[in-house]
């Protein structure tokens, strides 16, 4: 065998025709000498098959914790099913503040956005000539208080919304108009300021048309007192300009009146939003007009809370297959014995026998908002002597649906701050999991976790021992060139010694 990064010649080559030393001889020799040097590859092999196991380990584990971490979010166990009876009319949905319930909706009319169209502009051919004029002038956006009649023939005050949603600083456009300006860049220029103004701008067959962008009544006016003429030459004068007033909407609600400036309703039910969609159908005429009511439900979907709890099941029990098979021994008293990549391992034996205890024991402590649960009493336990975990679904329902308040702080409950919102003394079944679990898998500056130092020292001691093994792999270099050195001399010497040989053995054969 010819060893990595020392050269050698033909096997069948030879130094010398006297010594019968070959290119084979010197690589036996070289063979020989790299044992030490072939334990330390073995060695590397053997721990880089370990780290690849931790980082296996590591995959699944990290699987397993975002699984935990659903069991922390609000949503898991609030999420709302939503149902409408005509989708064309309205639709509702809900977060995990939202309450479970239905309510008939009749909608009277949309929430439109008011529309300011100017003249045409016939001084040029299209929207990209230049207008060749100087100047400057203010578009201003007036929303408007409104009060429509409600749907029990009754007035209802309206107030205008608010410019920007209260985020921007001013409703006025100032449009600045230089030579080169065209209708496209009046537009491009006005649209650019959108996000503070509400107001929109676009082109229709050389009219410039203005929108603003939220809905509810409102109403448009331009200021060019400082550029006289200059709103007339863009067809914004007042006798130029026509305005599409917009509205709010008009719906009602289990029977109450409402309207507002939008048609995404959220501040109705608490933790909903109504989506209006249409107009209601109605039977009949004048006074004897009925609408037909749509429906709007939301129920609290437990299906989804189940869910996390079983993926989260069988990702522990993923990891612990996994697990096992690391740490397997198999059979001793077999010569061929294959045994896990990291049997052994008191680290790996650590983490494995932590993760037993945790997912029966339940909440270390208990969990002082739902103190009389247990893993078993929600469903969860062994259920075969190899340590496969299992959700009896059956159980689960029944304590979700007897106390489904203790069921969720089982699993996650913490104090929020109600003006902050921050999220302080964490805890429950979920909360423990994850702790344990990160205490493995943290890996940041200042905090590595309990498989980053393991890896690092892996890292460590392969770079040590490929330090070593690059050393040996030049000392065998120098060891074959000494080799072939002391080979050649004896061949040499013995070619000599042939020589002399051959001369005594004529002299003696002539007689001298």
């Amino acid at each position: 065998m010819t060893t990595d990064g020392v050269g050698a010649a033909a096997s069948n080559q030879y130094l010398g025709q006297y010594s019968g030393v070959s290119s084979q001889t010197i690589d036996q020799l070289i063979q020989a000498d790299s044992i030490p040097m072939n334990l330390l590859q073995n060695q590397v092999q053997d721990l880089q098959g370990q780290e690849q196991a931790w980082s296996d380990v590591r995959s699944r584990l990290t699987n397993f914790l975002y699984d935990v971490q659903d069991l922390q979010k609000s949503d898991t166990y609030n999420s709302k099913v939503a149902n409408s009876t005509n989708m064309s009319v309205a639709t509702i949905s809900g977060d995990d503040t939202a309450s479970e319930g239905s309510h008939d909706i009749i909608v009277k009319q949309l929430a439109t956005a008011s529309k300011w169209t100017g003249g045409r502009v016939n001084s040029v051919p299209d929207s990209k000539t230049a207008l060749n004029i100087t100047g400057n002038f203010t578009i201003d956006l007036n929303p408007q208080a409104d009060t429509p009649t409600g749907t029990d023939g009754n007035p209802i005050n309206v107030p205008g919304f608010t410019i920007g949603d209260g985020k921007a600083t001013s409703s006025k456009v100032v449009v600045d108009i230089k030579p080169g300006d065209t209708l496209n860049s009046i537009v491009t220029q006005i649209n650019a300021q959108t996000k503070n103004t509400d107001i929109q701008a676009s082109i229709v067959d050389n009219h410039l048309v203005f929108t603003s962008t939220q809905t509810g009544k409102a109403s448009f006016s331009v200021d060019s007192s400082s550029t006289a003429g200059i709103a007339d030459q863009l067809g914004l004068g007042t006798s130029q300009a026509t305005t599409n007033q917009g509205q709010s909407a008009l719906f009602s609600l289990d029977g109450l009146p409402i309207t507002r400036n939008t048609n995404n309703v959220t501040d109705v039910l608490d933790g909903a939003t109504i989506t209006l969609a249409g107009v209601s159908a109605t039977s009949g005429t004048g006074a004897d007009a009925t609408a037909t009511p749509t429906t709007l439900s939301l129920a609290d979907d437990t299906s989804k809370f189940q869910g996390a709890v079983s993926k989260m099941v069988d990702q522990y029990n993923s990891l612990m297959g996994l697990i096992s098979s690391d740490l397997d021994p198999g059979d001793p008293t077999k010569a061929d014995n294959q045994t896990g990549a990291l049997v052994g391992d008191a680290t790996l034996t650590q983490l494995e026998e932590s993760l037993e205890n945790m997912v029966t024991e339940g909440v270390s402590g208990g969990n002082p908002a739902s103190p009389n649960k247990t893993s078993d009493s929600v469903g969860i336990s062994f259920i075969d002597k190899n340590g496969t975990l299992g959700l009896d679904t059956d159980k689960f329902s029944k304590a979700l649906k007897a106390d489904p308040q203790a069921v969720k702080d089982f699993f996650y409950s913490a104090d929020t701050d109600a003006k902050t919102g921050i999220v302080s003394n964490e805890r429950g079944y979920a909360t423990d999991l994850a702790k344990l679990t990160n205490s493995y898998l943290v890996n940041s500056t200042g905090n590595q976790g309990i498989i980053a130092l393991t890896t690092a020292g892996f890292d460590s001691t392969i770079q040590d021992l490929n330090t070593q093994i690059s050393n040996f792999q030049d000392q065998l270099t120098a060891k074959r060139a000494e080799y072939v050195t002391q080979f050649s001399a004896l061949d040499s010497f013995m070619a000599q010694a042939q020589s002399q040989m051959t001369y005594f053995s004529s002299q003696i054969g002539a007689g001298i």
